[in-house]
Order: structure tokens, then sequence, then C-alpha cells
């Protein structure tokens, strides 16, 4: 039963209030300190105006008038309209956290466009303030960490997006005691809903941002088992290899490979280099196949996976050829198709006309990439939504892989498009919900799809059919939506392009970078670095790379999985993978800058006092930057059912795994 009140009302948590101001303000107190967040909805008209939850705002209109409404000893409701949309909030305390939900109703007769903010303010300049783990005046393409986290002196507030609509279209910025975070790209129909939902995160003064980011993963239920190491292999570049039972034997106890993903790819990346051309379905499976007898004839506990692209399809060799001869030697990348490109597209019947990604000026997307000795490849960008072209190609993929050939799982590249602006939008439809909102008058401006929002569907039922199979599955990219966020995939990212392990001096703590922070949240791995990009200082300093690379991302609490990694056993650029064979198997219990624990091991490179929880005494093993096992400088000593390991490490320049 509710019951309407005039005045604010108090919400109690563990360690923290929660204040609710009869307008709908939110003051959140802990510490003795406070912290006020202020909602913000605009509506359309001559000028574009505002509707407020806090102090009202000379842009309201008349009829905004919010009032409050006790639901539970827990839980207060906020209800508020205006001529376009009503809201109706409710605010819960759940122990540690306060959960915020905002539903959005058009009540009117025509559609509207809504800009959704809400801002966070502390009466000083904050101590600190991180945007997606990381200190910024701004950020977007955040749904993969949709967070934010400020500090007083004697508390701190975390914010977190929760709902599909918030994480996809999040933009933060932040000034000196404010932080904004706001959803800009909403439509509705007359009669139409839409619910946000944000948690707040009320800590004490000692809990730091990874304090959070633990609680977050256990909140959203990402804890779980993950394996490896993970290495690639070409079937065609490397079936000397495959052949000699004894050299690949040695190969892989030497990376302790315990998924091994065969390359080529299936319909794209599929560059045979014996053929030299690209490898079509029916030369790809006894390639497969017999590779994967190979991998099991050394260990049957290997998981062998195959490999697609998610948002990439490969153009026919006539059409490649035609549209590559109006850009002849054109530098690798993505490019939007010329009126004439365009003409030749027209002459061919492609199976993916309900998907192919389109520019506001209706132009597709094309990308150029060459193998071998300059052997031009050319593909198209599409997206996938339930039941469309390339939701059918994806499963029709995966059912070759799993079923024809047989191989254990999958991998799926660029799996959620919320990575990129570029291979996002498309002009082609509406999906109903994604608009430009014109900043002057509120009014919409444009309506397009928004391929990371419809994808969904279909990334949901790839997943299904992978894990009904009882098969491993890998993506690229981490998960963006809440439908996706919790499922039994593997999920890292490309981060070897934020980060300089050359630049890098040993010794001194890694800089932070935004990219590898996508992780926090998810499977926290990262997919390796390649030292052949930087040429013959590569190949001198290789194996010193890959570990460096390997701390660096372990700085930023990720484990690392690897490219095509050989690091030599002799010679220039030599050493050995050290802890990244030791890294796996984990199940993730707390991430933190420089190490995590998990169930089965701890790894680290840094100093400090560790808790092992298990009876058993750990091994504790110490790798120098050539991944070379060194002395370990440690003392184990046993405390009730635990062990207490205290390790001396060179900082940043060694890791160590306890197991």
């Amino acid at each position: 039963m509710t019951r309407l009140i005039s005045e604010g009302q108090v919400l109690r948590g563990e360690g923290y209030d929660v204040r609710v101001g009869e307008r709908g303000r939110l003051r959140v107190e802990v510490g003795g300190e406070g912290y006020d967040i202020e909602t913000h909805l605009s509506y359309p008209g001559a000028t574009l105006g505002w509707n407020d939850l806090g102090e009202r705002g000379p842009g309201c209109e008349p009829a905004w008038q919010p009032h409050l409404a006790r639901e539970a000893r827990n839980a207060v409701a906020v209800r508020a309209a205006g001529a376009h949309y009503s809201l109706s909030r409710r605010v819960s305390v759940a122990r540690h956290r306060v959960i915020v939900t905002d539903t959005l109703t058009n009540t009117g007769y025509e559609e509207v466009g809504v800009i959704y903010r809400n801002e966070l303010t502390s009466p000083q300049p904050f101590r600190q303030c991180l945007l997606g783990g990381v200190d910024r005046s701004g950020a977007h393409l955040t749904a993969e960490n949709p967070s934010v986290y400020v500090a007083q002196a004697r508390s701190r507030l975390a914010w977190l997006a929760e709902d599909t609509l918030l994480r996809l279209q999040l933009a933060l910025s932040s000034s000196a005691n404010r932080v904004r975070m706001a959803a800009e790209r909403l439509s509705l129909q007359p009669g139409q809903s839409y619910t946000f939902r944000w948690a707040l995160y009320p800590l004490p003064a000692e809990a730091d941002y990874w304090r959070f980011i633990n609680q977050v993963r256990r909140d959203w239920e990402v804890n779980f088992r993950l394996i490896g190491p993970w290495v690639i292999l070409d079937v065609t570049a490397r079936m000397d290899l495959i052949r000699d039972h004894e050299a690949l034997a040695k190969y892989l106890a030497r990376n302790r490979a315990q998924v091994v993903a065969i390359q080529p790819w299936v319909d794209y990346e599929n560059y045979n280099s014996w053929t030299g051309r690209p490898t079509s379905r029916a030369e790809l499976k006894p390639l497969l196949q017999e590779a994967m007898a190979a991998v099991k004839r050394v260990n049957p506990a290997i998981m062998c996976i195959g490999c697609i692209e998610c948002n990439l399809v490969g153009l026919p060799q006539d059409v490649t050829d035609a549209i590559y001869a109006t850009v002849r030697d054109q530098p690798q990348g993505l490019y939007p198709f010329t009126p004439q490109q365009m003409e030749i597209l027209t002459q061919h019947d492609l199976r993916w006309k309900d998907c192919l990604l389109q520019s506001r000026d209706g132009r597709y997307r094309y990308e150029v990439y060459y193998r071998g000795s300059h052997f031009p490849m050319m593909a198209i960008s599409v997206f996938a939504a339930p039941g469309n072209d390339q939701h059918k190609y994806w499963l029709d993929q995966a059912r070759f892989l799993l079923e024809d050939v047989g191989l254990d799982g999958l991998y799926i590249d660029q799996f959620s498009l919320a990575f990129n602006d570029e291979q996002r939008y498309s002009y082609h439809a509406w999906d109903g919900t994604t608009v430009d909102i014109a900043p002057a008058t509120g009014r919409i401006a444009a309506r397009y799809t928004d391929g990371a929002l419809v994808s969904i569907g279909a990334q949901e039922s790839l997943v299904e059919y992978v894990l009904s199979k009882g098969r491993y599955m890998v993506a690229n990219t981490f998960p963006a939506s809440p439908e996706m966020q919790s499922l039994r995939v593997h999920r890292f990212n490309e981060s070897e392009w934020n980060i300089d392990p050359l630049g890098w001096r040993a010794g001194t703590e890694p800089p932070l970078a935004s990219y590898p922070c996508a992780g926090h949240l998810s499977t926290p791995i990262a997919l390796g670095f390649r030292p052949g990009r930087l040429g013959e200082k590569g190949r001198q300093d290789y194996a010193r790379l890959i570990m460096k690379a390997a701390i660096i991302y372990l700085r930023h609490g990720l484990l690392y999985y690897h490219y095509p990694t050989e690091i030599p056993q002799s010679g220039p650029g030599a050493g050995e993978y050290g802890a990244i064979n030791h890294m796996f198997p984990i199940t993730p219990v707390e991430l933190h800058p420089g190490w995590i624990v998990g169930k089965e091991r701890i790894v680290t490179c840094v100093s400090g006092e560790y808790r092992w929880a298990n009876r058993r005494k750990p091994k504790v093993l110490v790798f120098d930057l050539n991944g070379r096992a060194v002395t370990p400088q440690a003392t184990l000593q046993r405390d009730g059912s635990r062990w207490v390991v205290k390790l001396q490490l060179r900082d940043w320049q060694e890791m160590a795994v306890l197991e």
C-alpha cells in the first residue's frame, strides 16, 4: 500500500542514508558527506525545455509537479507528468546498493524524443573521478564498463548504468565537482514506455575503485571459470607443424595451450597460404579436421575451435575483383563505397540485402585488406538482427564448424558493435528507438538503426545454440547489455593498440588506458600483443615485449590470451612463456591493479601479503621479463585453514603465480 507524502523521505542502507526530496532529488549521505543527484528530461518545443527531478528549473512545464509515495520500508516512489510523457521513479535500498528505476511513458499523441540526464554533484571538488575506470573529462562507448566512481575526503560513491539503452547510449562528462550521465537518443511512440535502471554504491573512505568493481562483479554474477592459455594456429601457414607429431607436441607443451583457435576463418579472413587465394568451405573442412585430430593426438583435453566474423562478410571474388579495380593498392582499412562502386554492387545479387550497414548519404562500407604477397581481399559491413540474413549466416557458419567439421567451439570477432561508432549505425531503416534530437528544439532530427541494439537477440540466439551443443565459445569485445552480461562465454578485447610495451619502462607502474578497463565487468582477458608490428625491434625484444604486455594488462586487472605468439628459445628475443602458462584455469574472485585473486590461483606482478584460501600449501612461481623462472623471495605461514604468503618481487618487472 502506498502513502502519499509531501515532505522528503529517508531510506537507510548499510552504513549510508538516501534522502529523497519532495521534488524527487536524491541525496546520498555516507561518511558524514553528501552527494546530490538530479535528473533532467528534455521535451520539445520552440526551444528545448527541461523537466527536473530536483530544484525546479525555469524550463519545467507548468504541469510538471513531482510527488512522492512511500511504497515500502525500503522504497519510495516519485511520479510526475508533463504534456508529452509521465515519469514513474522507484528508489529502493538493497543492502549495499541503491536501485533507481525511471519509467518514461509517452502520454501524448505524437512520437517524442527524450534526452535523459543525471547529474551527480558534491559540495567540494572530487578528490578522484573515474569514468569507465579512467580519470578523464568525458567518455562515450562505455557500455562495457558503464560506471562512474567519485571520491571525497571521507567517503566514496559509484554510479552504474544497468539497463540496455542507458548502457548503449551512455555519454559521460565531468568537471571539478560534477558528473553528467546521459542517454541522448531515446524515442517513444504514443503509449510506449521505457525503464531506465541505475544503481548507486555508497562506500567508505578506504574503498577504492576495485572494491566497487569486485562488488559489481558479484552482483552481476560474472565470476566463472576461465580456461587457457589460448593460442591461434593457421593451418595453411603451419601445416608442417600440424603434420609433425613430435614438433606439435613440443609446441603445445611449451605454451601449455588449452584452447587452439584454428584458422583460416569461415568465409572471411580465409586466405590459404598454400593456394594463394581464399579457402572455400569444401577446402576448409578437411584442413580443420586434420588439425583438430593432430592436436587431440597430443592432448585430447585441448579445445579446438573455429573462427567467424560478426559484422564483416567477405565479398564474392568477382565482386572483389570489380571493386578493387577501382581502388588498386588502396591502404588497408574501412571505406565508404563510391558512387561507381555502389553501381557495381547493383549488378550483383548479394545475399545480405536486409542487413547492409548504410551511411547517412545512402552508401555502404567496405573493408580492404591484404594477405600473402599483397593479395587483396574485401568485405562489406553488415549487422545482425533476429531473423535477418546475417543472423542466419552466423547460425549457418556455426553449424558448419560444430556439426559438419565437429570442432569443440566457436570464436566470433567484434561480437558487440558498441565498441565502435564507425561500424555501428545504419541509416537504411529505423530500429524504432534510436534518434538524433535537435539541441535547439528537442525535436527528432533523424531516425536510424543502432546495430549494437538490434543485434542483441541474434547474439543471444548464437550463444544459446553453441552452449546447447555443450560447446565452448569465445567472443571479441566485452558484453554491452544486461542480456549478454552473465552468459558463460569467454570475452576479451584487442587492447594492444592502447598499450605501449616498448615505450613503457619496466619497474614503473604502467600507465592506465581506457580500452583495457572495458573488461572489468566481464571475463577479465585481453588479447595479447604482436611484436612483429614493431619490425626489427620487435624481433630483438620478442619475449620481453610479450611479458611487458602481460604485465600492463595485469595492471588493468586482466589476464593474457595470445595472438599467434612464438617466443624464440634461443637467439634474439629469446625467452619462455613464464607466468602466462600458469594463469589458467582460474575462477576470478577479485581484480586489483597488478594482481588477480582466483579460486585456483593468484596472479600478481607486485609485492605484497597474499591470502591463500586453501588448506593445501601453495606453490610460488616467479618469472622475469624474459618469462624465465627465478628463485622466489617468499615466506609462507599457515593461518588456520588458510596460508599467508609474503611475497617480494621486482614490482612491475616480474610476475608471480601462487597455485
